[in-house]
């Protein structure tokens, strides 16, 4: 069995300079957090929705790095019944 790897890379440049700059990208979460800009620490987008085991909420989080890097977590929890 052949394994590829999907890799996602933006199809527009950003401007590090500008404050709460975007990146087009195929990646779901850039389009909704920033790239990595001076003092910016931490982002969070928390969703609720009801289904038939209660209340899902979904928090995704992005955390930035000193290194003009970033990690994405998102954790799923639902809530009542």
């Amino acid at each position: 069995m052949n394994k590829t790897k999907n890799t996602i890379s933006p199809i527009a440049e950003y401007n590090r300079s500008s404050k709460g700059t975007r990146v087009l990208s195929e990646y779901q979460n850039d389009l909704i957090f920033e790239q990595p800009r001076d003092n910016l620490l931490q982002q969070e987008f928390v969703s609720y929705e009801y289904t038939p085991q209660g209340v899902k909420v979904t928090k995704t989080v992005r955390k930035y790095r000193k290194n003009d890097d970033y990690f994405d977590t998102t954790s799923v929890q639902f809530i009542g019944s």
